[in-house]
């Protein structure tokens, strides 16, 4: 119940991945429109993860419940969920490692997190990849001294399990080999019958999840694409990432960790000192992953989400020591007062407007209209949901931003190009009245610049939304909607407009 709670209080915007990567490839698969970033043109992407969203907004189709609240709705839903198992997971693993009552406690860590809150219900790879992260640490094969007094050493079928969670937890996202290489590799290490492990679970699990993989993509992609070297290939050869942001190697120790660990790192910090012995396993991993993170320019807080059920596991390692004293108790209040207003300001406040405005434009019936609308979103790219949450089969277009795939000289992404010389690019790509867009989305910093050219095609605004108290020169605190107006063949109340008006507001 905490969770379904959880995905209704997060109501923004955080990174393009929680829509573009996952519910708008979902829309496309089922209804044949949407967009697919160059990830998906170059095989950089597994359907499987998105594909568990088709299902359900199939389902919803047969079922004639799809209507695009609903669709925006139910993913998030069953993000948070899936969530709740891992929140239990993370709880019985610490259990397993910890004890009882510093389980209890963990789990109010777990729950007490402004970022897994943030994170939780968004329908993000790296959140899957999280959730099944927990659940084969759970069933790992932990070393006996490791173990908590009175956890049985082998749990039935344990290392199936393990290895079937940890191999789809890669196949949603190929980084998870990150934490789960090494993690095998020891546990081999420490198997009296290797060879016979290795046979009758390493090789069996391993090609079902690969037969997996390779089928569902290639049903999807119409020819056979092997998902981890692409994403290997662009990502770390390549170095790709780095075309959207690079960061010094320190950033995550400096910036990374903190945020997303905030004040948890009060209890991580006396966990540690209590338990660095028996637990010291889980802080080579912990250091080993933020370490080949570190390697990779392109830095961002959800990459290092997979460390959070090994800190939360050590926090719980304090509380199984302070359990039934006042420091527990204070502890946890401390968390709740430092946690709770930063969650819910990033979640219902912080980056709402591009949200708010596509769920305006889904309401306001586009598809009405006699003569086919279109909308143009000049925005930085990808700064809103697409399809999948404006739900109708209109013509849109936002700023691209791909890498230079091709290696050319001089190369400049659109974005860049439009925001050197907005009003310019806007009279050479939307001179001819016949090609204006119906309506125009943008941040309220780039009004004064393109003003000239909103009065001369005769544009009104129709609707804002506000969205951060922190604007930037790109980024503003509000979202406009601008419409032309008189449009040739506009409808009336019928349609949702009128005089160029949204109705509604």
């Amino acid at each position: 119940m905490f969770r379904w709670l959880n995905s209704f209080l997060v109501q923004t915007f955080y990174v393009p991945d929680e829509y573009w990567q996952s519910v708008e490839v979902a829309h496309k698969m089922v209804y044949g429109y949407g967009h697919l970033t160059w990830e998906w043109k170059k095989g950089l992407r597994g359907y499987t993860y998105p594909a568990m969203f088709a299902a359900v907004h199939k389902l919803l189709a047969v079922l004639k419940l799809d209507f695009g609240p609903v669709l925006v709705v139910t993913p998030r839903v069953m993000q948070a969920t899936f969530s709740a198992f891992g929140d239990l997971f993370v709880y019985r693993f610490t259990r397993r490692l910890v004890g009882v009552h510093g389980a209890a406690w963990a789990l109010m860590c777990q729950i007490c997190s402004w970022f897994i809150f943030y994170t939780a219900t968004r329908t993000l790879s790296n959140t899957m990849e999280t959730i099944l992260t927990s659940f084969a640490l759970y069933y790992y094969p932990w070393p006996e001294a490791m173990l908590a007094k009175g956890q049985p050493k082998f749990l039935p079928r344990g290392t199936k399990l393990y290895l079937f969670y940890a191999s789809l937890a890669c196949i949603m996202r190929p980084t998870a080999g990150i934490v789960w290489l090494p993690l095998m590799l020891w546990h081999l290490v420490r198997t009296n019958n290797k060879m016979m492990t290795v046979i009758k679970d390493y090789i069996p699990i391993g090609l079902l999840a690969l037969s997996w993989s390779l089928c569902i993509d290639r049903i999807f992609y119409g020819k056979w694409v092997f998902v981890p070297y692409n994403f290997v290939h662009f990502n770390v050869f390549h170095d790709i990432g780095a075309f959207y942001g690079s960061h010094p190697f320190y950033w995550y120790l400096t910036q990374g960790v903190p945020v997303v660990m905030a004040t948890h790192m009060v209890p991580f910090l006396l966990g540690v000192k209590v338990s660095w012995r028996r637990l010291k396993p889980l802080l080579i991993l912990m250091a080993w992953i933020i370490a080949v993170y570190s390697c990779l320019s392109h830095k961002e807080f959800r990459f290092i989400l997979p460390i959070m059920p090994l800190a939360i596991c050590i926090c719980g390692a304090f509380f199984q020591l302070v359990h039934g004293s006042s420091r527990a108790t204070w502890t946890v209040a401390f968390l709740v007062v430092t946690n709770l207003p930063v969650a819910l300001y990033t979640g219902m406040l912080h980056q709402r407007g591009t949200l708010d405005v596509t769920m305006h434009l889904q309401m306001s019936q586009l598809e009405l209209e006699t003569k086919g609308p279109s909308v143009l979103f000049l925005m930085p790219c990808h700064s809103t949901p697409y399809y999948s949450h404006v739900h109708q089969n209109v013509t849109m277009r936002f700023l691209g931003c791909e890498p230079n795939l091709r290696n050319r000289s001089n190369y400049r992404e659109e974005a860049e190009t439009f925001y050197d010389a907005p009003g310019k690019w806007l009279q050479r790509e939307y001179g001819s009245k016949t090609k204006q867009p119906s309506y125009l989305v943008f941040f309220n910093t780039l009004q004064p610049k393109i003003g000239g050219y909103l009065k001369r095609n005769v544009y009104e605004k129709v609707a804002s939304f506000f969205h951060t108290h922190f604007p930037t020169e790109r980024v503003g605190k509000h979202v406009y909607v601008f419409a032309k107006v008189n449009m040739p063949d506009m409808m009336g109340p019928e349609g949702g407009l009128h005089n160029g008006r949204i109705r509604g507001m």
